[in-house]
């Protein structure tokens, strides 16, 4: 299972250009409506959340504890402490529950695609 919450600004920020970023898109869109992943975006108006600190991912093995990794502005950590990896999975709930659920969030990534439009 993959799982993942974009911020709506990575989604909008043009980068490489309109054609990459509207195959970027595409590809994004077609994650988001796989039935192993769950993609949210966390909206512009969720301004009162956790995730500003930086990206968290948190790897779940079915023979090993969990791992994470986050990074900040100084540099990326990997984290085993399973305390810590706890803290951070909390965050990351906090997270996914102010973004918008999996089906408005396939939407708003439609409608942001249709807005790059076709090179």
């Amino acid at each position: 299972m993959f799982w993942a919450v974009l911020h709506e600004g990575t989604l909008r920020h043009v980068v490489g250009g309109r054609a990459v970023m509207a195959e970027q898109l595409d590809k994004i869109i077609d994650v988001a409506r796989m039935p192993d992943a769950v993609i949210q975006v966390l909206p512009f108006t969720a301004s009162d959340h956790p995730g500003t600190d930086g990206p968290i991912a948190v790897f779940d093995f079915t023979d090993a504890s969990s791992v994470a990794y986050t990074e900040c502005k100084g540099g990326g950590m990997i984290v085993e402490s399973a305390d810590q990896v706890a803290e951070l999975m909390t965050t990351i709930n906090l997270i996914r529950a102010v973004a918008l659920p999996p089906r408005e969030s396939t939407n708003l990534l439609v409608q942001i695609r249709s807005e790059i439009g076709d090179d």
